[in-house]
């Protein structure tokens, strides 16, 4: 079940920031750390309405960020959509304890019904460039890589899909 998340959740969402930055360095992936995702960061997607949790038995398994919001770097990739109206997905991860169940997946469906309900023409989002598992889902259901930006940790791909409902 996927839901908006409460102040209640914002200590389980960190923690599956936390689990998964380890695991990620672990794997030699050098994406997140102490300075991004923080906690406030996560208070304030929480306290705008932006935040949803997959649950498994009222456990939140996953964390993910839907809104418009993006960076000023997205103004310099070439756009499938060309309107102003698209979904932009942010921090989505899932707990290490219950990856590898497609959970991902259904996160990113979830957010392109959202998109196709809140009338947007589709979804974006980047990843890091040397993460290759993300890479690999985003690109098997149909996500097309369009660019790169360069952000602190390094370069990141922008994918967009168009949902048109």
């Amino acid at each position: 079940m996927i839901q908006l998340l409460t102040l209640n959740n914002q200590l389980s969402a960190y923690t599956i920031i936390k689990d998964v930055t380890t695991k990620m360095r672990a794997m030699g992936i050098d994406q997140w750390d102490e300075d991004y995702p923080t906690l406030d960061i996560l208070e304030k997607d929480i306290s705008k309405g932006d935040a949803y949790g997959f649950f498994i038995d009222d456990e939140l398994a996953a964390y993910v960020i839907f809104n418009t919001e993006f960076d000023e770097e997205y103004n310099d990739i070439n756009w499938l959509n060309t309107s102003s109206s698209f979904l932009v997905m942010h921090r989505l991860s899932v707990s290490p304890k219950f990856q590898g169940r497609g959970i991902a997946k259904k996160v990113i469906y979830f957010g392109e019904k959202l998109a196709i309900k809140l009338g947007h023409k589709s979804m974006r989002f980047d990843a890091y460039t040397q993460n290759p598992i993300s890479n690999g889902v985003y690109e098997k259901i149909g996500y097309k890589m369009l660019g790169v930006v360069k952000f602190r940790k390094g370069d990141f791909f922008c994918y967009e899909k168009n949902i048109e409902g």
